[in-house]
């Protein structure tokens, strides 16, 4: 079936089910949640068709036409810059909302990571990088921890808390519920470092046979992420709905997450060739492509200029 939808630009414009990947639904991703459940993307003819999946399932997924979209935008950039046809399309938060949390008495800075174990959700996604960036701005070599994968927030967390893991990156949420529990904040990553945080990331060949259905999609979003940013007490109260985190947590995480957000959706270029760098080194990229071969933003920032040029707004 899939193979079906994406055949011609015809069948995926009269298409209204759109499958999107989603690590987690957080307050990291309000602005998705807002989009569809007040409605923006049904405005759009849109129905998201919500898939579970961490950035390294995803962005195969979009190379093989499961998804339309991935919200694991930071993971594609680590497969454009090895050649693969996708290209994050808009970046919602360049600011990682990670804190770098150890629970081992004798951990207290980066310096004694060093042949330590460190918990992430999957190789060369945010909590990784944001990890790499910050050993090496404190003069650590990333390849003298070891990184484990645990697959999502649901494992990271207790693996934390057990033992089983010497540190982790942690979404602020997490933070919260460690209240509980002596531990060590090495880092807030954040204030750190800059990155591509989270966004959207789709396959080149829907980019060029659909970019109607691009521009539809982030149009929904753009209007979600405006009223997210607006409209804090009605966007926690949706965010719970499918977030089961506890609300003070939540509460947090969305202040955080508002902080971390760009202007417009999109990011200056040269922030964007130091991902790029940072990426292909990591990788191990045989050379470091130009940012056009990983980033298109010209459908995300003719939506943000469109809707302003209107006028619009959102309300509750």
């Amino acid at each position: 079936m899939l193979f079906f939808l994406f055949t011609t630009s015809t069948v995926a414009i009269a298409q209204d089910t759109i499958r999107v990947s989603y690590a987690t639904l957080s307050p990291a991703y309000m602005d998705h949640i807002v989009a569809m459940d007040r409605g923006y993307l049904k405005e759009e003819g849109l129905n998201v068709e919500v898939i579970r999946a961490p950035g390294g399932v995803a962005t195969p997924g979009l190379l093989s036409g499961q998804f339309h979209f991935s919200s694991s935008a930071s993971s594609a950039v680590s497969a454009a810059v090895r050649g693969g046809p996708v290209k994050v399309v808009y970046t919602n938060l360049s600011r990682p909302s990670y804190t770098l949390v150890s629970i081992k008495s004798e951990i207290t800075s980066a310096k004694d990571l060093i042949g330590k174990k460190i918990a992430i959700n999957s190789f060369g996604d945010t909590g990784h990088l944001a990890t790499i960036l910050y050993l090496k701005k404190m003069g650590v070599n990333p390849s003298s921890v070891l990184f484990i994968t645990v697959g999502r927030n649901e494992v990271r967390f207790p693996a934390l808390r057990s033992g089983a893991i010497d540190a982790s990156p942690l979404a602020m949420r997490d933070v919260v519920l460690m209240k509980d529990q002596k531990h060590n904040v090495l880092a807030d990553l954040g204030k750190e470092i800059q990155l591509v945080w989270n966004g959207v990331a789709t396959s080149n060949k829907i980019l060029a046979e659909n970019p109607q259905l691009v521009e539809r999609f982030l149009r929904g979003l753009a209007k979600g992420r405006e009223f997210a940013r607006r409209y804090r007490e009605e966007t926690i109260s949706l965010i719970t709905k499918r977030d089961p985190t506890p609300i003070e947590a939540i509460k947090v995480d969305y202040e955080v997450t508002k902080a971390a957000m760009t202007d417009d959706g999109s990011l200056p270029d040269d922030v964007l060739r130091q991902e790029v760098a940072t990426r292909s080194e990591l990788t191990k990229a045989a050379k470091v492509p130009d940012i056009s071969a990983a980033f298109d933003y010209d459908i995300t920032r003719k939506n943000y200029a469109q809707l302003k040029a209107a006028g619009w707004h959102p309300v509750r």
